[in-house]
């Protein structure tokens, strides 16, 4: 094993704990609070509720693991590697669930979210979060990742950008 790839595999652990750990559970606390502030915090969901997660759990869960190890074994990069300029993908990866949405890992990443507001029968953990969440991360596309990757792309990232959609993924695409 080289030192770079070992590197690379150090530098998933603290963004993995930060994103899997940190930043479900202080979402956790804070929609169970919003719940309470906003008077729902006795909503049920159900057995239904419980099918509806677990799914999405699964689906979310496939979404942003498939998409982190794209962007290590094919990119040869890491997520957030635009943070760390000699960490970033090395090629543009179209394929996959790359090729469903440019953003697979922050899909995967909201309907993990619902599901954990389902399962814990939280509207606030369920609809509000993953709206905000979403507003961040999508400034943060936006106004630096997206440029950064036309800039390193070129018309390659241009023509992706053209063809696949932001967000909700097209499991089918036009020839």
């Amino acid at each position: 094993m080289n030192k770079k790839y070992i590197r690379k595999v150090l530098l998933i652990i603290p963004s993995s704990i930060f994103f899997f750990l940190l930043v479900p559970l202080v979402s956790i606390l804070f929609g169970k609070h919003l719940d309470r502030l906003l008077g729902s915090n006795y909503f049920q969901f159900g057995f239904i509720g419980l099918l509806v997660s677990i799914t999405l759990l699964l689906i979310g869960t496939y979404y942003v693991l498939e998409s982190i190890r794209l962007l290590f074994v094919q990119g040869g990069g890491i997520p957030l590697g635009d943070v760390l300029q000699k960490d970033q993908t090395e090629q543009l990866i179209t394929t996959g669930v790359y090729s469903h949405t440019r953003n697979p890992m922050l899909f995967g990443y909201l309907l993990c979210f619902i599901a954990i507001g389902l399962l814990m029968n939280s509207i606030s953990i369920a609809l509000v979060i993953p709206v905000f969440f979403t507003a961040i991360w999508t400034i943060w596309l936006k106004k630096w990742e997206e440029p950064a990757l036309e800039e390193r792309f070129g018309e390659e990232y241009t023509k992706y950008k053209k063809e696949v959609t932001y967000l909700i993924p097209r499991l089918w695409r036009k020839a």
